[in-house]
């Protein structure tokens, strides 16, 4: 059979040495060194539990091997090959339990184990012994539970018997295991074929034209020759007409070689009808190293020859469509260079949509061509109102020297970015000199002396210049045609992302203008401290409908205000401005517990038609005769809604003021309020607060509250800043989710002067 070639049956690439089907006969594999045969099979079928469940099949010959020694794989199918799919075949079956990492239940490695793989393989124990492999398979996952479990091919003929076949079964499908634990013991499966698609032919070089010996059932199946027909031929019987000659030249020299060789070729069945046959050979020598027989195993990869010949006719399909495109744009380097700049484009594009202030711009735009281009710093300036002077706005990376110059350049005057916006023209220099050649005014210093190329873009939207883009690279640099029209374009991109960063900017100064218009600055009533902050969140406008408020009553009680409008926009803040004027009013012009304010304001919000949706606490702070005696204050409060306040008593202990809910207000006009009282004991301090101080993502309001009491208890020595200061930073920290509103009064004694200011309330 010399002039035959059949590959494993693993579905893929096998470990054995081996060429994809469609490659030409000179990519042919061959193996230098004289090994035994590459797989084999015998008379009697595996049990169909191999075939039907995943298995990772193995076949190992156990006998000496003049390079390999003993125990050596020579034959894995595709799942066993994607255990360990660095290895390359015949290799230690040791060698094979690494690189596959197979471990034992308790974590160690099978190899250092009391039944490595070798043993299991000589089927001991015949029950099997469960393990794991390092990598996952098309049916297993890493580390799933398998059963090893090995046959030894005892009833082979010879040159066959030295050989065991090894079963890594998933423990998931346990009959199938049971199963192959029952075949391993009976002498029927002693005898079993490797897998019932696999053919093996067995012949005699030492006989003239090296006829086939014995051939398997399965070969007969393959073929459609009985062996009857076809022992005591060459296997040669097997080509026709469209056999590549150059594949099986390859054969005849790797055989002459006495070496293992592997091939496709296509074959003709006894009925006629072609197919593609991968097949190994692997020479057989005797104790003194006499080649005694060819072993060849053999299987039907026509599908798999086929299924690659379309991946091929696809990807010339996809090669003319790409040398189409690539003709169409002059030259494929061109094109290759147009490519990546477009990428850059997407990527600058996407990046500066996420932008929101001139700084990310700027550092945005460094950024990503310091990585594309080599750029290594710039900046953007801003024209001013009146259109004469151009501004930097932020700067990256400057140079070391650059001086207060650089921030500002006249619209008229001899400098590259004044020229730009002039001109609405890029201006690019190679190197310094031809910048300094181009505007002689420019002196010298030492920021343009560390300075090579540089870019001048002017950013342009609608008829309006609103800024240039300045870009230098550290040494001089020739800017290609592609890297020049990229930057124009970047330049575009760039004057629509400053756009919206200036109008973000404006919207936020107004936002913070109106937040900042719309809280009280506090009063100051005798022997009580009050100290308040605001917190906008972190993203949006910087505005939302949370408000504090005091009012001193003409009587001298002090009534105090917490709430939250919903909403976090300009929107929310309007309504808030409506609410807050009301009930300001309402708690000033006449003398009347809060539940009663309360509901004034309630019916006001209907009869008025003033939309959404508020909580609230209104507090008043009072003390009668008896109470002034005693040095004590009362609070009387209602609450719409609202998170409790929180009373911290001069010991450091704390208390949370609850009372039965009640409707938030917007809902129903006609709902029920109620007072709730409780003593102020002299410096004990009254916290009221917003939920943004308390409820974040991942943390209920429940949870704040405790946060919130611990981080009081810690701090009950400061003073009112600084005890608000700790909130801030503890609890709502330097991207708040939400805005939030702080309003915290300290209950000084009779007789004792009010403490020295602080520090003014804060908008943070």
């Amino acid at each position: 059979m010399s002039d035959q070639a059949h590959e494993v049956a693993d579905r893929g690439d096998s470990l054995v040495p081996s060429q994809s089907a469609g490659q030409t006969a000179s990519e042919g594999v061959t193996d230098p060194r004289p090994e035994v045969m590459s797989a084999t099979t015998l008379n009697v079928e595996l049990p169909s539990v191999v075939h039907d469940y995943p298995a990772a099949v193995l076949l190992i010959d156990t006998g000496p091997n003049q390079d390999t020694g003993f125990n050596h794989v020579v034959y894995v199918n595709d799942l066993a090959r994607q255990l360990a799919p660095d290895a390359s075949l015949p290799i230690g079956v040791e060698d094979w339990s690494r690189a596959a990492g197979l471990k034992v239940d308790t974590g160690a490695a099978l190899s250092a184990s009391s039944t490595p793989l070798s043993q299991l393989a000589a089927g001991e124990p015949e029950s099997g012994r469960q393990i794991s492999a390092a990598l996952q398979s098309q049916a297993t996952h890493a580390r799933e539970a398998l059963w090893a479990i090995g046959m030894p091919l005892r009833g082979a003929p010879q040159p066959l018997r030295a050989r065991s076949l090894l079963v890594l079964m998933p423990l998931r499908f346990p009959d199938a295991v049971a199963d192959v634990q029952a075949a391993a013991v009976s002498d029927r499966a002693r005898g079993s074929v490797l897998a019932s698609e696999l053919a093996i032919a067995i012949s005699d070089p030492t006989a003239a034209d090296d006829p086939l010996i014995w051939v398997s059932p399965s070969f007969e199946h393959l073929t459609g020759y009985t062996s009857t027909e076809v022992l005591g031929y060459n296997c040669r019987f097997l080509q026709g007409r469209d056999t590549d000659p150059a594949a099986v030249q390859q054969l005849r020299e790797g055989l002459a070689a006495q070496t293992t060789v592997s091939q496709t070729l296509l074959n003709y069945r006894h009925d006629g009808s072609a197919f593609y046959n991968h097949l190994v050979i692997s020479p057989v020598f005797d104790a003194d190293g006499t080649l005694t027989h060819h072993v060849s195993v053999q299987s039907d990869v026509t599908g798999q020859v086929l299924a690659q010949r379309e991946r091929e006719t696809a990807m010339r399909e996809a090669e003319r469509a790409r040398q189409a495109q690539a003709a169409a744009q002059q030259a494929q380097a061109a094109a290759e260079e147009a490519g990546r700049f477009g990428q850059l484009l997407l990527r600058l594009s996407e990046a500066l949509t996420a932008t929101v202030s001139l700084q990310e711009v700027t550092t945005t735009l460094t950024g990503v061509l310091a990585d594309e281009l080599g750029a290594v710093g710039g900046g953007l300036l801003l024209p001013d109102v009146s259109a004469t002077q151009l501004n930097f706005t932020t700067l990256h990376d400057m140079p070391a020297g650059t001086d207060a110059a650089w921030t500002r350049i006249g619209w008229q005057e001899d400098a590259p970015a004044a020229l730009a916006a002039r001109t609405r023209r890029a201006v690019f220099y190679p190197d310094t000199q031809a910048l300094l050649a181009a505007h002689p005014s420019i002196t010298t210093h030492a920021a343009l002396a560390a300075m090579g190329a540089s870019a001048h873009l002017p950013l342009v939207a609608g008829h309006d210049v609103v800024g240039v883009l300045f870009l230098y690279w550290d040494r001089p640099h020739q800017l290609t045609a592609q890297q020049q029209e990229a930057l124009r374009a970047l330049a575009r991109y760039t004057a629509q992302a400053v756009q919206c960063a200036t109008l973000i900017n404006q919207r936020r100064s107004a936002a913070e203008v109106l937040q900042r218009s719309l809280l009280t600055h506090l009063p100051e009533p005798d022997h009580l401290e009050l100290r308040a902050r605001y917190v906008p969140a972190a993203a949006g406008e910087h505005v939302g409908g949370d408000w504090y408020d005091a009012v001193v009553l003409p009587e001298g009680a002090t009534t105090v205000i917490i709430g939250d409008v919903t909403g976090h926009d300009m929107v929310a803040a309007a309504h808030m401005g409506q609410l807050r004027g009301l009930l300001r009013a309402y708690a000033f012009d006449r003398e009347e517990a809060p539940a009663a304010i309360v509901s004034r304001l309630d019916r006001a919000l209907s009869g008025l038609g003033i939309d959404g949706l508020a909580t609230l606490v209104v507090a008043c702070i009072e003390q009668s005769d008896h109470d002034k005696a005693a040095g004590l204050r009362r609070l009387r409060w209602t609450n719409a809604g609202h998170p409790p306040p929180v009373l911290l008593h001069v010991d450091g202990s704390t208390e949370v003021l609850e009372s039965e809910p009640e409707l938030l207000m917007g809902l129903l006009p006609a709902t029920t309020r109620t007072d709730h009282v409780h003593v102020l004991p002299p410096g004990s301090t009254l916290l009221l607060y917003t939920d943004g101080l308390v409820e974040h993502r991942g943390r209920s309001i429940s949870d704040g509250i405790s946060d919130l009491r611990r981080v009081l208890s810690t701090y009950s020595g400061q003073n009112l800043q600084e005890l608000l200061d700790h909130l801030v930073h503890e609890l709502v920290g330097d991207s708040p989710d939400d805005d939030c509103a702080i309003l915290a009064v300290r209950a000084h004694r009779e007789d004792r002067d009010r403490p020295a200011e602080a520090g003014p309330n804060r908008l943070n």
